[in-house]
């Protein structure tokens, strides 16, 4: 298939640069950037450096952030120590962990890139690709190879679908970013009508037979312009899913759109398109293909998995600890890597909640690893608003955010925690510092997206909030209220709530199940009447 896209004349500036010069030849340069300060780097090549997973921080005075891959979460003791020294000796010891199972270090100098990343590759980490226009870090089940609940272990899966994109210059060149989620648990573990292309569980039975296999949805997104990806009617075995997969990047990178930035993702081709004009162009790819089977879906898990839970390996528990807003230090990490070596077989995952599972503790070990000092700072029992909180970085080191983020929503769930007592069930609160979504406020149980709100002479923050997304089989994006709240009226607003919530609460329902069953306009009022 020929780069048709090259011979367009209405590419954006960014693709134009891409053309010039593609992402993956930045590593190429790392050497010659150490003698560079920001002010003497052409602004192509700070855009270029995403490719290498760096980006530009607040407030561009040289420092960068750094995004190490961790595909579905899958990371070793050996690994997590590597990455705690490095973020001691380059990113004043702070380590972010993403709602895509990746992990970020900040406060990075150009100079220190080449030693930093040859020290990853040597324990099998990479940043390629972690961010720019390419195919980003695979989000999946975090419990793939000990989930009960499973239908096929996803590991080799998520490994070949690694190897196969990354550092691929057939795929460095896309419209925008392509992100990949598989998972073959079915409570939606990998997010998957979010995701530009995911892989869910399904089975297909003929002549009494039962394969194990996936469905697959196309097109999901956020951002400014959210998209629920669209579900397509093939069934694929498992080594049909790289074949897929590279099939949906052949047509993203072939049709997707290349005009405006804000209009390039591939949510706005699938939108555009037909199910049997994309089905058919699948099918011109990878010839003809299975239909029908069964996807096999229940309640979602946003990422819940707090406590001691049995593996389905006999004698073997994994245990989920919370950390707040996905924030580390570097012992922290080191402290982990100690309790999976001492407890365990030195392995741990990230979730896309941000927390980190210790995975294969046998039982007999659960009772003296839960009594660890590192479980009482992290704890396994989190409380119902701060436990289940998501921001993200907000102005401490984000170009676009206009507020912080962080330590705003961990103050305000907190306070929630402690005047809520009482609640029975997890209130997922999230909180993005612009319109971008990183924290994913369209779909959370509330969603608070932020700005700044200009009152006289001075500035305060303000914020839109939205009721009530959720995902799994009957996925649907929490639903704006109109207008805005200045921050000094939140925590009201959000009290007047949870106590609807709490007096009308039915058979122990879900805050979702109970903001479905309630009139828009009931919240409505409670916004107006706050502001």
């Amino acid at each position: 298939m020929q780069h048709s896209w090259k011979d367009r004349i209405d590419l954006n500036k960014n693709e134009q640069t891409k053309l010039q010069k593609d992402g993956l030849a930045i590593f190429q340069d790392l050497e010659k950037f150490r003698e560079l300060s920001m002010a003497e780097m052409l602004p192509e090549d700070i855009e270029l450096l995403k490719w290498a997973g760096v980006y530009a921080q607040r407030p561009k005075d040289g420092h960068f952030m750094l995004r190490i891959k961790i595909p579905s979460g899958k990371f070793s003791a050996l690994q997590a120590r590597e990455i705690a020294l490095l973020a001691k000796k380059y990113g004043h010891g702070e380590i972010q962990i993403t709602t895509r199972q990746a992990m970020q270090l900040h406060w990075l100098e150009l100079k220190d890139l080449p030693d930093i990343l040859e020290r990853l590759q040597k324990i099998g980490l990479t940043t390629t690709e972690a961010c720019g226009d390419c195919p980003r870090n695979i989000l999946g089940n975090p419990l793939m190879g000990i989930d009960p609940d499973e239908l096929i272990d996803t590991t080799a899966i998520v490994e070949e679908l690694m190897a196969f994109f990354i550092d691929n210059p057939e795929f460095s060149n896309l419209p925008r970013k392509f992100k990949i989620s598989v998972s073959s648990n079915p409570h939606d573990t990998g997010y998957a009508a979010i995701n530009d292309l995911a892989f869910i569980p399904a089975s297909l039975t003929t002549n009494e037979t039962t394969i194990n296999g996936f469905h697959a949805l196309v097109g999901g997104g956020l951002s400014a312009d959210p998209h629920l990806a669209k579900k397509l009617d093939v069934f694929l075995t498992p080594k049909e899913v790289l074949p897929f997969a590279r099939a949906i990047a052949l047509i993203f990178r072939e049709q997707g759109y290349r005009v405006k930035r804000t209009h390039c993702r591939l949510k706005f081709l699938i939108e555009d398109w037909s199910l049997e004009k994309i089905y058919q162009e699948i099918k011109n790819i990878t010839g003809p293909l299975i239909h029908g089977g069964q996807t096999h879906s229940k309640d979602w898990n946003p990422g819940i998995y707090h406590g001691i839970h049995p593996q389905k390996q006999t004698g073997y528990s994994y245990i989920g600890a919370d950390i707040p807003m996905g924030q580390l230090r570097d012992a922290d990490l080191l402290a982990f890597a100690d309790l999976a070596e001492i407890h365990g077989d030195g392995n741990l995952r990230t979730t896309n909640s941000q927390n980190i599972l210790l995975i294969n503790i046998p039982d007999n070990n659960v009772p003296q690893i839960i009594q660890a000092p590192l479980l009482q700072k992290f704890s396994i029992e989190p409380k119902f608003f701060s436990g289940y909180a998501t921001a993200c970085t907000g102005n401490t080191y984000c170009n676009w955010a206009p507020i912080e983020t962080q330590q705003r929503l961990l103050a305000l769930a907190q306070t929630l925690d402690k005047e809520f007592p009482k609640i029975s069930s997890p209130i997922r609160l999230h909180l993005s510092g612009c319109p971008h979504s990183c924290a994913q406020t369209q779909i959370a149980d509330i969603g608070l997206c932020g700005g700044l709100e200009r009152i006289g002479d001075i500035s305060i923050a303000s914020f839109t909030i939205s009721i009530g997304g959720t995902l799994g089989s009957t996925p649907a994006f929490a639903k704006q209220l109109k207008g805005r709240i200045k921050e000094n009226d939140v925590l009201t607003f959000l009290r007047k709530i949870l106590e609807l919530f709490m007096a009308n609460q039915k058979n122990a329902e879900s805050f979702h199940q109970f903001s479905q069953r309630t009139d828009f306009a009931v919240f409505q009022q409670i916004f107006d009447d706050c502001r």
